[in-house]
């Protein structure tokens, strides 16, 4: 009967998941990984002691060393998963507790048996650039929700929330809106150096455009440091060119 009763509790929970939440969460149990890791470390440590100073291994000494560093190197690459997975927000973690005690709590030691890290099941390094992030965020979900997610979370569809995957709509969108910026970043310096034309004017010009160009490049776009280097570069490049072709055209009569 109690077994019963444990395994209702667990269908009970489940169903709860699939018919009220999107993303499905767990424990990283920090604690126990870490304990299993260094557990394993130490008796890995002894053994090595231990042979270093016989200077001799029998065959079921390699088999046990064998067996404890493919669990040593296991336990560190599930460690690692765990760990690269994106994070509950912190405001969201204690109502994860709460749903968690409320099925479980009675059956298990006194106590906060729930204090833990709680994770998602997406990776955390799946990163979205800041500009298709906000208009992820603020852009009608019939835009920021591409057809394909639209079906498969309905729910969150329908309640309003930010999509996970970047849709064709915004991605184009961006696009768009780098190649009217890249084109307003060359037309607006060139026009104020050619009205009223001097090279004092012009260096100013370019000094302040090529930092605006640098500050949105930084803050807007997630590149490397080599494409914001050699992006800089080529922008300062070609106004320079502009400078000097100005300016020796306005040195003819």
């Amino acid at each position: 009967m109690e077994i019963d009763a444990e395994g209702r509790k667990l269908c009970d929970y489940v169903d709860r998941s699939l018919n009220e939440e999107e993303d499905f969460h767990f424990l990283r149990l920090e604690f126990l990984q870490r304990l299993n890791i260094v557990n394993l470390q130490v008796k890995l440590v002894q053994t090595k002691g231990r042979i270093q100073r016989e200077n001799k291994v029998s065959a079921e000494d390699l088999e046990e060393l064998r067996i404890s560093l493919q669990q040593y190197a296991t336990a560190i690459r599930d460690y690692q998963c765990l760990r690269n997975k994106k994070s509950v927000e912190k405001v969201n973690i204690q109502h994860r507790k709460l749903l968690l005690q409320k099925f479980f709590d009675p059956d298990l030691d006194p106590g906060d048996p729930f204090e833990s890290h709680y994770s998602y099941f997406q990776d955390a390094n799946e990163e979205i650039d800041p500009i298709r992030s906000a208009l992820m965020r603020y852009l009608p979900v019939h835009l920021a929700f591409s057809r394909q997610e639209c079906l498969e979370r309905g729910k969150e569809f329908a309640e309003g929330k930010r999509p996970r995957l970047v849709s064709d709509f915004v991605d184009r969108l961006v696009r768009f809106l780098m190649a009217f910026t890249g084109g307003v970043f060359l037309v607006v310096p060139m026009i104020i150096m050619t009205l009223h034309p001097s090279q004092t004017k012009s260096l100013v010009t370019v000094s302040v455009a090529v930092i605006i160009f640098s500050l949105v490049l930084s803050f807007g776009v997630r590149v490397s440091n080599i494409e914001t280097l050699v992006s800089t570069a080529t922008y300062a490049a070609v106004l320079v060119v502009f400078v000097g072709t100005s300016t020796n055209g306005g040195n003819h009569p």
